[in-house]
């Protein structure tokens, strides 16, 4: 378990400081904002709804043509749904995480609300693609420190 804890803290890590630099990247066409075109997602962890830009990276796992969309927020917390299906519709189901998940083809989820906290990983639920860059959730997690389950809602557009 505790294997599991460090490698969703890390791989969180790692995605925010992606999506970080590539929100701070310009191109000759964004008027000197900054914005990549990233979209803006939120989600709702026990009652508390976390806003942020939303963004897509290929998928850290690898597999050629997938893609991990993270939500990210200012005051750190994010949520990633990893291998995002490609499609402009349709209702996938999340699979539960483990060791043997990360780095896979398969559908799942982490969230870290802040820093001072391991994450939580999905155990089961839904993502819903409702346009080709958009999404909406209800994902089963559970908290890799205490085992507590809760569900977590949320939608973006990346």
């Amino acid at each position: 378990m505790k294997t599991i804890k460090r490698n969703i803290f890390i791989k969180s890590v790692l995605l925010m400081l992606v999506v970080s630099f590539l929100g701070s990247c310009k191109k000759d066409s964004d008027n000197g904002d900054g914005d990549l075109g990233s979209g803006k997602g939120s989600f709702t962890l026990k009652g508390t709804t976390y806003s942020g830009v939303c963004q897509s990276i290929p998928a850290t796992s690898g597999v050629s043509g997938n893609i991990d969309v993270i939500i990210a927020t200012t005051s750190g917390a994010s949520f990633t749904v990893y291998n995002m299906p490609t499609g402009s519709g349709g209702t996938s189901n999340v699979v539960n995480f483990d060791e043997a998940t990360g780095f896979s083809s398969k559908l799942y989820a982490i969230c870290v609300p802040n820093t001072n906290n391991a994450g939580y990983a999905s155990t089961g639920g839904t993502v819903t693609k409702t346009g080709s860059s958009s999404y909406k959730f209800s994902i089963n997690m559970i908290d890799l420190t205490t085992d507590e389950r809760v569900t977590i809602t949320g939608s973006g557009e990346y």
